[in-house]
C-alpha cells in the first residue's frame, strides 16, 4: 500500500478574490444590513422613556427614524448625541425623528439628557436586558454606540456599528429627506 501525500493547492483566482471580498465587507459593516431583524417586529418595539410615557416606535411611522443605541459611561455615544441633537432640530419639520435608546440606569441617561439637552425621545432599557435588545436589533457584538435608520416606509436601510461622524449621518438623512 502507498501512500501518496498530496500538496495542498493554492487557492484559485476567484477563491482568492471571494475570501478577500469578505474580509473587505466584514470592515464596512456600517453598510451590511444584518438579517435577524424583522420590520414588522421592529414597529412593535414598545419601551418606557424618559418622559414617564410607554412608547411604541411605530408612533413615528411615516417619519425616518434614526434609532441609536447608547449608554451613559460611552463617550463617542455622548459626541454621536451632540450631532443627532443638531440634526433634529434642523430636520424635524422635514420628517425627522431621532429616538434615543439608553442602555442604563434611567438616573444616569436623565443626567446625560440634561447636559446634552437631548431635545428628542430617550427610550430606556435596563441594564439586565440591554444585550437581549441589541441582538433583537440585529447586534450581537453588543457594540455601542449602534445605530438603526428606518425610512418613511418603515423599512430598515441602514445599521452602523460604532460612531459615525455627522458627514456620515448627514448623507444618510440628505438622502432620506431629500437636499432641499
Amino acid at each position: 500500500m502507498q501512500i501518496q501525500i498530496m500538496r495542498p493547492r493554492a487557492p484559485s483566482i476567484r477563491r482568492r478574490f471571494a475570501i478577500f471580498a469578505m474580509f473587505v465587507l466584514a470592515g464596512a459593516s456600517s453598510a451590511v444590513m444584518p438579517e435577524p431583524i424583522d420590520p414588522a417586529k421592529a414597529r412593535t418595539l414598545t419601551l418606557w422613556g424618559l418622559d414617564g410615557q410607554q412608547h411604541r416606535l411605530s408612533e413615528w411611522q411615516g417619519k425616518v427614524i434614526v434609532l441609536n443605541f447608547w449608554a451613559s459611561w460611552c463617550a463617542p455615544c455622548q459626541q454621536e448625541i451632540r450631532d443627532f441633537v443638531a440634526f433634529q432640530e434642523r430636520f424635524a419639520t422635514r420628517g425627522l425623528q431621532v429616538v434615543g435608546v439608553g442602555l442604563d440606569e434611567e438616573r444616569r441617561l436623565r443626567n446625560v439628557q440634561r447636559t446634552l439637552a437631548i431635545n428628542y425621545p430617550v427610550l430606556v432599557v435596563e441594564p439586565t436586558h440591554d444585550s437581549a435588545v441589541l441582538r433583537a436589533w440585529g447586534n450581537d457584538s453588543g457594540e455601542i454606540p449602534y445605530t438603526v435608520v428606518i425610512d418613511t416606509a418603515g423599512r430598515i436601510v441602514h445599521v452602523h456599528r460604532g460612531p459615525m461622524s455627522a458627514e456620515q449621518i448627514e448623507q444618510i438623512l440628505l438622502a432620506l429627506l431629500g437636499q432641499s
